[in-house]
């Protein structure tokens, strides 16, 4: 009963964390443009917290104040400035009756809205500046811990991984990719899927500086397209700290006096770099004694431990393993300034943006996440961490201002287009376009 009562409270406080961060960031952005609209004198059809019918509200000053059945967000209904019935429904307003509203206060109450973003962003950003960003080892690395040995491509089959066959190495640090520099996992992920190169005979490129033994080099990787992800992927993944939470009973490593809590140090004299590593130290392994050296507290303890096959799957697939359950890394909470916060994510935006824009890259727009993808990483996320949702909500403000802000019809850069449009020609467009 505990834990079904525990799986539907966490259901429902993350249902709630979407709601209030999710929905509270339309809400924000929508009352940017409410108030620019008070401001200038447009005249306000409706203002409503959430979409679809009305459930409730109240009218005052010839504005309907509404709550409508969907709580994710909102939306202004502004007919001077555009012509929504499509998305915000029908308007009562006799536009022949209103007068036309000037340039600047078109450019204002459309931009509102991606200043109360940011301005929200920032928000976020100076209380995660003073509580901390949560963050651990694997986040922060640039030594690669794991290189593997095949990938799957976008056509289904396993090839080589492009780091492999490039040399890459377990222990190399990388410093930059395809000329920028990298200081976090974060930009080594971001750098490779939205990265650009294309080699001389036509095929896809990334060049890497890593450092080697305290020497720099330079290496080029050619990178697949994987089948999972569509997005550019060499095969390798972040070094850290492996710390064992919980173990299998009876299992190879209870049998071998290893205990929860204690951190994996090498493996038959090779240092563990990443879980990943230690798995496929131990793939052939199975019934072969293995040298473990493991740190438990200030002490290192060397052990063995002999891998068993076990099967994993009801098809019969079976994989070499010791027995750890569960485990985990080190820790961290990163405290950034505000205004670093918010450039960083300025900048990933920015560029998701230019490789969606560049011919040569292969990030599309089946890569970008809709509302219901966005509100599915929200949810959990908020199973997570509380602190990452707050972290998450800053990225996804940043992301509408500059979205909104693009010339594209709908958005609110489009209604700053033809404004402008309207402005040169001087002569109005027609409402069911703008």
């Amino acid at each position: 009963m505990s834990t079904a009562f525990s799986q539907i409270f966490d259901s429902a406080w993350s249902i709630f964390m979407v709601v209030l961060f999710f929905g509270g960031s339309i809400f924000v952005h929508e009352l940017g443009h409410f108030l620019a609209a008070k401001w200038r004198g447009l005249h306000i059809e409706r203002f409503s917290i959430g979409f679809g019918p009305r459930l409730f509200g109240w009218k005052r000053n010839g504005i309907d104040y509404r709550v409508s059945l969907l709580p994710l967000g909102g939306y202004v209904a502004l007919p001077q400035l555009a012509d929504m019935r499509g998305i915000e429904g029908e308007s009562s307003a006799d536009m022949e009756k209103m007068e036309p509203i000037s340039y600047a206060s078109k450019v204002i109450v459309a931009v509102a809205g991606a200043v109360f973003n940011v301005l929200f962003a920032f928000g976020l950003a100076t209380l995660l500046f003073f509580t901390g960003q949560p963050t651990d080892e694997r986040q922060n690395s640039v030594e690669i811990g794991y290189i593997s040995k095949s990938l799957v491509n976008e056509d289904g089959v396993s090839v080589p991984s492009p780091s492999s066959q490039a040399g890459l190495k377990e222990g190399d640090i990388v410093r930059s990719i395809d000329g920028k520099p990298v200081e976090n996992w974060t930009d080594i992920h971001q750098s490779i899927a939205i990265s650009s190169g294309i080699s001389g005979d036509g095929r896809r490129k990334i060049d890497f500086e890593i450092e080697r033994n305290e020497n720099v080099q330079q290496v080029t990787v050619f990178p697949i397209i994987s089948q999972y992800l569509k997005t550019r992927q060499v095969g390798l993944g972040p070094g850290y700290t492996v710390i064992i939470t919980k173990l299998a009973d009876n299992s190879p490593a209870t049998k071998s006096s290893i205990l929860p809590q204690d951190t994996l140090i090498e493996i038959d004299g090779e240092p563990i770099r990443s879980i990943e590593f230690f798995r496929n130290a131990i793939a052939d392994k199975a019934g072969i004694p293995v040298s473990l050296v493991l740190k438990r507290g200030e002490e290192n303890i060397e052990t063995t431990v002999t891998p068993e096959s076990v099967e994993i799957r009801k098809d019969g697939t079976r994989s070499t393993l010791i027995g750890i359950g569960e485990y985990t890394t080190n820790a961290d909470l990163a405290y950034v300034n505000p205004f670093e916060q918010i450039k960083q994510a300025t900048i990933t935006t920015w560029e998701t943006l230019g490789a969606l824009f560049n011919s040569q890259s292969d990030i599309n727009l089946s890569h970008m996440s809709g509302p219901a993808g966005i509100i599915r990483i929200f949810y959990n996320s908020a199973q997570y961490d509380f602190l990452f949702v707050i972290w998450l909500t800053l990225l996804i403000n940043i992301n509408l201002a500059i979205f909104n802000l693009l010339p594209i019809p709908v958005l609110d850069g489009g209604h700053i287009l033809f404004a402008t449009i309207s402005k040169i020609k001087k002569k109005a467009l027609p409402p069911n376009l703008v």
